[in-house]
């Protein structure tokens, strides 16, 4: 009877580190209310541990907050909207120096007016920013001497700039709202390899997404529209890619190369601009596969050398093509492989031309004659169709 009590008691209490142990894993829970004895969000950061939650309740907390260890601020809706941290026009509202937060479901606002102050600021690797509003602030979300952070679905306007990435590398910033704010939309200064994907960065008062020293980042199918100046703009960036995007109704430029080397500004779609590309100081770039339609010009090139320009089709520009003291190939400089009307050719290849009509005699969806640029600038191999009547073989 004995050694049966002392194997039942050893029983639970084994159960009881058990349990114990899976809750120190999975991390406890805690609940922020206006409404409860913890109505601080800071004071129960202070209190958490590693690796432990907090569900934040509808309501105005106007604090700063620091988030100097791993945890989860979640915040829900109760009723009242998401939950609102106010800055108080002091600091930053959120900083984030510790790795591995995540900071979801709030509304953000009201940070100082200083260099760097932000609704977000987020110095350290493997966060995850998601599903946020974020408004009226100096910066909305900065990332800063950051790595490999996820910002994801939020809604950042109205603040000077939206999203912004200095000398931060490998993040990704996905499906995000960034508009009407007072300078730019998506703002990358000497940071690299980022991605930049499914963002809507339109109605900003100077560029929807902006490089500036940035190098092997990819700007891919997003929205820039109606921004003052530029839709997206490369400003002394080499080795970007820049894909897909819908680049629309920009006042000046909607791409614009500057100073920029060695970029591929591939399958866009720029209607509307003044300039639909404008390639300035800038050599060594790809432009393929665009499309360039209803601008004053279509491609702008000034000062600019060996830029490769082929397969865009130019349809129904002011003017098509200017270029002034540059010299480039407005053709493909390797020979490629592609299939027209069912028939494979191996050709190198310009660019289609509204307003062409040169002959084509050998089938191959090549024009005879040379499509002029300006003066002695030539496209040699203008294409007789839109480039998606030709199937290109890699």
């Amino acid at each position: 009877m004995l050694r049966n009590d002392v194997y039942k008691r050893f029983f639970v209490i084994s159960a009881i580190v058990l349990i114990t142990s899976v809750g120190q894993t999975l991390g406890a829970t805690y609940v922020v209310s206006p409404d409860y004895e913890d109505k601080f969000i800071q004071a129960t950061i202070n209190r958490a541990g590693y690796g432990d939650r907090i569900i934040v309740k509808s309501g105005l907390y106007t604090e700063n907050l620091n988030v100097t260890k791993k945890v989860a601020l979640i915040g829900l809706d109760t009723g009242g909207g998401k939950p609102v941290v106010n800055a108080g026009g002091l600091g930053s509202a959120v900083v984030i120096s510790a790795d591995g937060v995540l900071f979801e479901g709030f509304e953000v606002t009201n940070s100082g007016k200083l260099w760097k102050d932000a609704g977000i600021k987020v110095k350290s690797k493997n966060c995850i920013i998601r599903n946020n509003n974020i408004t009226k602030n100096e910066y909305g979300i900065v990332l800063d001497g950051s790595a490999r952070n996820n910002i994801l679905k939020n809604s950042v306007c109205l603040n000077d700039v939206g999203i912004s990435l200095y000398s931060s590398d490998g993040c990704t910033i996905l499906d995000n709202v960034a508009c009407k704010n007072t300078f730019g939309g998506i703002l990358l200064s000497r940071a690299n390899n980022n991605t930049i994907r499914r963002n809507n960065a339109s109605l900003n008062r100077w560029a929807g997404i902006i490089l500036g020293e940035c190098s092997n980042n990819s700007v891919s199918n997003n929205i820039a529209r109606y921004n003052d100046n530029e839709g997206i703009w490369l400003l002394r960036s080499a080795a970007n890619t820049i894909r897909g995007n819908n680049v629309r109704y920009n006042y000046i430029f909607g791409i614009r190369l500057f100073y920029s080397n060695r970029n591929a500004v591939t399958s866009n779609i720029v209607r509307n601009n003044l300039d639909g590309v404008s390639i300035e100081n800038s050599n060594g770039n790809i432009l393929a596969g665009n499309n360039l339609s209803i601008n004053d010009y279509g491609i702008y090139v000034d000062n600019s050398f060996n830029n490769r320009i082929y397969m865009n089709n130019l349809i129904n520009n002011q003017n098509n093509a200017h270029s002034w003291n540059s010299t480039n190939f407005w053709n493909s400089t390797e020979l490629i492989t592609y299939s027209y009307n069912g028939v494979a050719y191996k050709r190198y290849v310009g660019n289609y031309w509204s307003g062409y009509f040169g002959p084509d005699p050998f089938g191959d969806g090549l024009g005879d004659l040379p499509q002029t640029v300006v003066e002695n600038v030539k496209d040699y191999n203008p294409l007789k169709k839109p480039s998606e009547k030709y199937t290109l073989h890699t």
